[in-house]
């Protein structure tokens, strides 16, 4: 085993960290790249402990707004029964009520392309999530997956640092 010199970190006056390496010469150092993978640079320390929601848009912007009331009624109904069960139940109830939500449109609607169906289902998919969404930092994996398929940025990228934070797992097999 190699003796590696330590790295100190020093918080700037930004909210940045930056890494402090000691210089002696009798510890072999180890660049930054072979001791990141990478490049090491400042941290954004918003980025590192930031809230995983903390982008949601204004409630103008949220697409469950700019639906018509009848509908925004059956979302709130299926919202409140899903909000009371697990997030790994919520996401094929979720699926289910997004391919419902772009058949009634299409029952409207003369003509409707595959993509405007997909694109609808991803619409009623998003509106739900956005009622079910307290703004709390994503808790499990079921959570993370069910955010990673939301029309919004702010919800996949939630979900991205969740599974970005997680420790790597190990297969088993069975």
């Amino acid at each position: 085993m190699r003796d590696i010199d330590p790295i100190h970190f020093q918080p700037s006056n930004d909210g940045a960290i930056a890494l402090d390496v000691a210089q002696a010469r009798h510890v072999p150092m180890l660049s930054t790249v072979s001791l990141c993978g990478r490049a090491a640079g400042p941290i954004q320390l918003d980025v590192v402990f930031g809230v995983a929601n903390e982008n949601v848009p204004t409630a103008e912007a949220l697409l469950f707004h700019q639906l018509p009331k009848a509908i925004r009624g059956a979302i709130d109904e299926w919202a409140v029964h899903l909000s009371a069960r697990p997030w790994r139940f919520r996401r094929e109830a979720m699926t289910h009520f997004a391919r419902v939500f772009a058949d009634q449109f299409r029952q409207h609607m003369e003509e409707m392309t595959d993509e405007e169906f997909e694109s609808l289902k991803e619409v009623g998919y998003t509106c739900l999530l956005e009622r079910m969404d307290d703004g709390a930092r994503i808790g499990d994996l079921h959570q993370a997956r069910i955010y990673l398929d939301s029309v919004h940025d702010h919800h996949r990228e939630a979900a991205r640092r969740f599974l970005n934070s997680q420790a790597p797992r190990a297969l088993h097999h069975a």
